[in-house]
């Protein structure tokens, strides 16, 4: 085949190949052109290994680019055992979903042993669980999100332009007290000391005690009539 035959057949070809990239997108565009979730994966998510630690979105608590794909891998295979486990705290958890843990028995880039247990965090579990426990040696953590509006934890003044999460993790038993925004009465931020031994509320100016429900109001000690506790 040569001269005008083969100038018609390598027209058809590309012909073919600009048409399976325009149908690959939705919009008309060549696909490769589209933003995909893994485009901001090197901006979070990797390997854990220390005995604690943090996860967090980019830019937190500032807004992060969407869409994102982030994967954590948390390996206590040295560590889990009968006394300890992976405990994930949710102290700073500003997002309403998106986040997905699974337990594997055994993680590696080419060999997957996974668990029965998958755990997906709810809007509901956001305000009303301030821990996870998981008795795998390997944890994966995935979070996926496609836009920032309508998506994150928004109360009173302090609470309306914080974006993503700021969470911890450790290999250990649970703590006896932990936090989370709504234990912190959204009046505060919940941290954990740099040791790692227990976590507490930071309380915002103006509030204070153990879960900042003492307000401005209350340095009036007669506030509160009938034997009242101002909070």
């Amino acid at each position: 085949m040569c001269g005008p035959e083969l100038l018609l057949l390598r027209l058809f070809v590309l012909m073919l190949g600009l048409f399976g990239r325009l149908a690959a997108s939705p919009n008309g565009s060549p696909a490769d052109s589209q933003p995909s979730l893994s485009a901001s994966s090197h901006l979070c998510g990797g390997t854990l290994t220390a005995t604690h630690g943090t996860l967090q979105t980019p830019n937190f608590p500032e807004r992060f680019p969407v869409p994102i794909s982030c994967v954590w891998i948390i390996d206590a295979s040295g560590v889990v055992g009968p006394n300890s486990s992976i405990v994930v705290y949710l102290t700073q958890q500003y997002v309403l979903s998106g986040l997905r843990f699974t337990e594997y028995m055994y993680y590696s880039e080419d060999f997957k042993v996974p668990s029965e247990n998958v755990f997906e965090l709810s809007e509901y579990d956001v305000t009303n669980v301030p821990w996870i426990k998981f008795n795998s040696p390997y944890l994966e953590i995935r979070f996926t999100m496609e836009a920032l509006y309508g998506t994150h934890l928004r109360a009173l003044d302090h609470l309306l332009d914080v974006y993503g999460f700021n969470i911890t993790y450790e290999v250990d038993k649970v703590k006896p007290y932990q936090c989370n925004a709504l234990q912190c009465r959204f009046l505060g931020h919940c941290y954990a000391k740099q040791d790692y031994s227990a976590y507490y509320c930071d309380c915002y100016a103006g509030f204070s005690g153990l879960d900042c429900g003492n307000g401005p109001l209350c340095k009036d000690s007669h506030i509160c009539e009938n034997g009242g506790t101002c909070k």
